[in-house]
């Protein structure tokens, strides 16, 4: 499975909030923890860009820029770092399959982003 950066930080919010029980819940969680380490990766990786525009950064991740032309520099770094796709391997046999099947079956109702977000793993999923 394939995911754009940009939209990890949404998915791994909006599969850690789904309530699914058993082996689509496994499924579920295999894949989150795998997404938990690329989101710390991303983070450190958008870090080292502002430092490389010797921009401050605290302790949050707030990013504090010196001269204007440092921040457009790093924010076209940064959309491309976030247009990369990473890819996410099964852990285990028809584990992205089980989880097509319980968002599938999943029948709370969602509106909003929590339905843009629903679609585009659907979308994700089913490539």
């Amino acid at each position: 499975m394939n995911i754009k950066k940009y939209n990890l930080s949404a998915y791994y919010k909006f599969l850690v909030g789904l309530s699914l029980v058993g082996i689509k819940s496994r499924a579920r969680t295999k894949l989150t923890k795998d997404m938990d380490g690329a989101l710390t990766e991303l983070s450190a990786d958008e870090k080292t860009l502002a430092e490389e525009v010797e921009a401050d950064v605290d302790e949050t991740g707030l990013v504090t820029f010196k001269r204007p032309e440092d921040q457009i520099t790093f924010e076209k770094a940064q959309k491309e770092l976030r247009e990369e796709e990473v890819i996410f391997e099964e852990k285990t046999i028809d584990q992205f399959k089980k989880l097509k099947e319980a968002l599938l079956e999943y029948d709370k109702e969602l509106s909003g982003v929590d339905a843009i977000t629903y679609d585009s793993i659907l979308d994700d999923l089913e490539q």
